[in-house]
């Protein structure tokens, strides 16, 4: 069957690609959300072969599909369950169901969409090892912090930190290229002992253009907007500490944080929201289609980034291409992607991070000086840079 499909495209790359990382149906990554967003645009002349979980078909609905083929990986007992354990059980039942899908297919190359997800990245270590002539492009967004530095379940930081050091083991021993998202994090991982002549840079991109000249359908009531999974390192909590000072300041002020999460930080979230007498002003929105999120975005005045860790931040590039001045912490990717367009303060620092946003919400001349700035900095990204250094590889 697999022999009988690369006849039919004699003279075309096939390129499958391993997109396995979801844990909820409609909260999708970064990096998952970047090859949504590329792979349409990719040259005709490459096959593209998904394999990712039956519940993110709909993801794809209004995506061209002209040159893109599906291997659906069927639900199995431990998919959308919030729990660490179930979370592994699932994502290494996915590795070896990519696995076996993989070894049926005629591979030329692989592409790795996360190095967390195990299904991304075991299944293809593994046949590497059996058919070394394949390519297998990796990707990194970014290192973990360690378990004593990370908000959360301190044994499920443990667990995740060795995971993806075991992931990028892996990647060191067999990928054939890694891509990390910009010079800083290439250095970072160099030092972890990655080879230097496999270790590219490979940046994200955002339809600039088409997020720059929307134009809003309605308004929304928001003056301050966060785009994020629900999670502890997205800095869920910090925000609701964040968001109480500038409430006490700004009253009238309206937050709208956009993006799920699993049910057990919702609703620890919920309560820290109620606790502290916020439910008029912290409005959590969950997950929007993409108009509707433009539409926030575009009647917002500040973006914020309470991230904890990022590789390179696309809601924060939507956010400045929609015009929105960002506030975050200190990030690798503030000062090594980002240039300009934004404030940001020292890690945990919740107390200066609400003064940024309580003076820029008073001081319009400058909130104006910075989105232009935001802007113009969000222009510099763009989709087809991406594809065009990504395709190098292909051939």
């Amino acid at each position: 069957m697999g022999k009988s499909r690369l006849a039919l495209h004699p003279k075309k790359r096939t390129l499958h690609v391993l997109c396995t990382g979801f844990v909820f149906p409609q909260v999708i990554t970064g990096g998952d959300q970047l090859f949504f967003d590329i792979a349409p645009r990719l040259p005709k002349d490459i096959r593209i072969v998904v394999i990712t979980p039956k519940f993110t078909e709909e993801y794809w609905r209004d995506i061209d599909k002209s040159n893109i083929e599906f291997r659906f990986l069927p639900h199995n007992p431990f998919d959308h369950k919030s729990n660490p354990i179930s979370i592994f059980l699932s994502y290494t039942i996915r590795a070896w169901q990519v696995y076996k899908i993989l070894r049926k297919e005629p591979v030329q190359t692989i592409y790795s969409s996360s190095d967390v997800a195990y299904a991304d990245i075991w299944p293809a270590y593994l046949l590497r090892r059996a058919r070394p002539e394949i390519k297998w492009l990796g990707r990194i967004y970014h290192v973990l912090l360690p378990p004593s530095r990370r908000q959360g379940n301190h044994f499920v930081n443990i667990i995740a930190f060795r995971l993806q050091r075991l992931s990028f083991w892996m990647m060191k021993r067999r990928s054939t290229t890694i891509f990390a998202l910009n010079q800083k994090l290439r250095k970072e991982v160099m030092e972890l002992g990655f080879p230097e002549d496999r270790v590219e840079v490979l940046g994200a991109g955002i339809d600039f253009e088409k997020i720059h000249a929307f134009r809003p359908t309605r308004k929304c009531p928001y003056e301050v907007t966060v785009l994020g999974r629900i999670a502890p390192v997205k800095g869920i909590f910090d925000t609701v500490k964040i968001w109480k000072k500038i409430h006490a300041e700004i009253p009238e002020a309206q937050l709208a944080w956009i993006g799920g999460g699993s049910e057990n930080h919702r609703k620890k979230l919920n309560e820290l929201i109620e606790k502290n007498s916020l439910t008029d002003s912290f409005h959590l929105l969950g997950y929007i289609d993409k108009e509707e999120v433009y539409n926030v975005l575009r009647s917002a005045k500040i973006f914020l980034c309470p991230d904890h860790e990022n590789g390179w931040g696309l809601a924060v590039c939507e956010a400045m291409a929609s015009g929105l001045p960002v506030v975050s912490y200190n990030l690798d990717i503030f000062g090594g992607v980002y240039i300009k367009g934004y404030r940001s303060v020292m890690l945990y620092d919740t107390d200066h991070f609400a003064d940024e946003v309580i003076k820029l919400l008073n001081d319009e001349t400058t909130r104006k000086k910075l989105a232009k700035d935001a802007v113009e900095q969000a222009r510099q990204f763009d989709h087809q840079r991406v594809i065009d250094d990504l395709v190098k590889y292909l051939y």
